[in-house]
């Protein structure tokens, strides 16, 4: 037991301090202090050996080393957090930073891809909801879970574990998975491009594999020499996810076909000068052909004389040709004026029998031209039979025996005309006459410029 000095209260022997008054209790502490003091021993403590240099250096060497260690451990976690690379897209997405954010997923060699178009398609199929697709199956990659491939119709992204330094450390690899695109070449030696990649056809109608590509918007275009002439065309197409990631893609060939015809069906057609070793009764229709004004066709063929004749030079403007060739055209047109001079004869013959009956040149004198002295003298001609007692006409033959092309105005036909003539005071002849009427074509109209009596033979009875 212990008493305080100080109040008299008694206290027990480990107390430290008085119950009552609070006051310490030194010889109890003094008690307690000797009581816990250790005895020491009298056998003496060799001094500790001191570290020599050598040892304090390799100490701190390892301290570093381990601190190193420690703080690349920290580093490498955060690197290959997928939760953080994550965070990566959603900013560089946000921000609209389509070269960034391509950059966190993985491409294989080979595939053509572009930020742009993954950027896109990421836009259309909804980030958020590709986000939250990409969290979810690292959770399932951090349970040791195999993850699920995502799909956008075709499979689009699978999430795959990438161990790094011999297992240590895993970098979760987010792998856009490509589609494989085809095309069927109509022709042999077809030149097709699709995006950056180039190939050429081996046969006709050939299956083409282009190669891998993400979907997308794609320039593609063709060249084809082998033809007739030469076909290009270029354009973009959307590439689409398909079911199977496999693709066949369509291009704008723009093949048209034109119709071939000319004045000769045995003249050779030529494209840009250079024959198709076809005559137009076999090339009756042009394809493959695309309209193009720089592209020229024409005929060739050869006049009766046996010289090389050339038809019109037209360009490739429309899909029906018709190549005329001058001389047969002039032949034509030669042709019909000749018909049409000869209607035209025959027409005038009968007027005059009616003008001259009648005394009345209305019925000739469009055939002449204003003003000219062919027409004068005719029309004193007409009117002065009004002073012929008695006479009478009966127009027997009106025959064509003659026509010649003296220019492409003018013309001429002689003629063989028998009729018989009376009157009071002359009695009735015979008249036998050869003729040349001179025309002349005007502004889409014949006249008769000239009337000359060859040979004229009157029998009287």
């Amino acid at each position: 037991m212990e008493f305080c000095t100080t109040c008299g209260e008694q206290n027990s022997e480990e107390a430290l301090f008085c119950t009552n008054c609070g006051k310490s209790l030194q010889n109890a502490q003094q008690k307690t202090s000797e009581k816990n003091e250790p005895k020491l021993s009298t056998q003496e403590i060799a001094p500790r050996k001191k570290m020599t240099n050598k040892q304090k250096w390799i100490y701190s060497i390892s301290g570093s080393v381990l601190l190193v260690l420690i703080i690349v451990h920290f580093v490498l976690s955060s690197i290959y957090d997928p939760t953080k690379q994550i965070s990566a897209m959603n900013e560089a997405y946000n921000n609209q930073d389509k070269e960034v954010f391509f950059q966190e997923f993985y491409v294989k060699e080979g595939t053509e891809a572009n930020a742009k178009n993954f950027y896109a398609i990421v836009k259309d199929y909804g980030w958020t909801n590709l986000r939250d697709q990409l969290t979810n199956e690292v959770e399932r990659i951090k349970k040791n879970e195999n993850p699920d491939i995502i799909y956008n119709n075709g499979e689009f992204i699978s999430a795959n574990s990438k161990p790094i330094l011999f297992g240590l450390y895993n970098k979760v690899e987010f792998t856009v998975i490509p589609t494989e695109v085809y095309i069927h070449a109509p022709f042999k030696n077809m030149t097709i491009k699709f995006g950056d990649k180039e190939v050429v056809s081996k046969s006709e109608g050939e299956k083409l594999n282009l190669g891998k590509y993400i979907p997308g918007e794609y320039a593609w275009s063709y060249s084809y020499e082998e033809g007739y002439m030469p076909l290009a065309n270029k354009g973009n197409v959307i590439l689409k996810a398909q079911s199977e990631n496999i693709a066949e893609i369509d291009m704008d060939w723009n093949f048209q076909t034109v119709s071939v015809d000319s004045d000769l069906e045995d003249a050779i057609v030529y494209v840009n000068g250079k024959s198709t070793e076809k005559k137009v009764s076999e090339l009756s229709e042009l394809y493959p052909a695309q309209l193009n004004s720089k592209i020229e066709i024409y005929a060739q063929s050869q006049d009766k004389n046996g010289n090389a004749v050339k038809s019109e030079v037209l360009p490739l403007e429309n899909d029906s040709i018709y190549l005329a060739f001058e001389h047969i055209r002039t032949e034509q047109k030669m042709a019909e004026h000749e018909d049409l001079i000869k209607n035209i004869y025959k027409n005038y013959r009968s007027d005059y029998a009616s003008a001259i009956r009648y005394t009345n040149f209305d019925y000739i004198e469009e055939y002449f031209k204003e003003g000219s002295k062919i027409k004068k003298d005719y029309a004193k001609f007409v009117t002065d039979h009004d002073n012929i007692p008695g006479y009478n006409y009966d127009f027997l033959l009106n025959d064509i025996t003659a026509f010649k092309t003296l220019s492409d105005k003018q013309f001429e036909l002689q003629s063989f005309e028998t009729f018989n003539y009376s009157s009071d005071k002359e009695g009735s002849t015979n008249y036998e006459r050869k003729k040349k009427y001179v025309f002349s074509y005007e502004n889409g109209e014949y006249f008769i410029d000239e009337i000359v009596d060859l040979d004229t033979k009157k029998t009287k009875f």
